[in-house]
């Protein structure tokens, strides 16, 4: 999945970038932030099953927003 992160840290020269990352690396990313984020709530992760009835370029899209969102 392709998702464009956005920074205003003065660390990254672009502000906004575009990485591909695997679905498990959302799930080892949130698992880190949960292990840190103490009381504050950590976004859940999109469904990773593609069982809702659509096409396989639609779970694809929703997942990839979902992706986004999490970020």
């Amino acid at each position: 999945h392709s998702v464009f992160p956005q920074t205003n840290s003065r660390a990254f020269t672009a502000k906004t970038s575009c990485v591909r990352r695997r679905y498990r690396e959302f799930a080892w990313l949130r698992r880190q932030l949960q292990r840190n984020a103490g009381l504050v709530p950590v976004p859940e992760l999109p469904g990773k099953s593609a069982f809702f009835g659509g096409s396989s370029d639609e779970f694809i899209e929703r997942r990839r927003q979902g992706l986004q969102h999490f970020l």
